[in-house]
């Protein structure tokens, strides 16, 4: 559907609706790359380390 109505700055309505759609396909790009670079980077827990006996000398 093309809505050509020109506002007060010269744009068209078209192109706005455009813009909208562009930014809302970036934001939920950049949403999956997080999440999938979040369940990447997730390690399970290191075991402590146990204490380990000094020897004086």
């Amino acid at each position: 559907m093309k809505v050509v109505q020109t506002t007060s700055t010269g744009e068209t309505r078209e192109l706005l609706l455009k813009e909208f759609f562009l930014n809302a396909y970036l934001i939920a790009m950049l949403k999956q790359f997080g999440t999938e670079a979040g369940r990447l980077t997730r390690r399970p827990a290191e075991p402590e380390l146990a204490p380990v006996p000094v020897r004086d000398r």
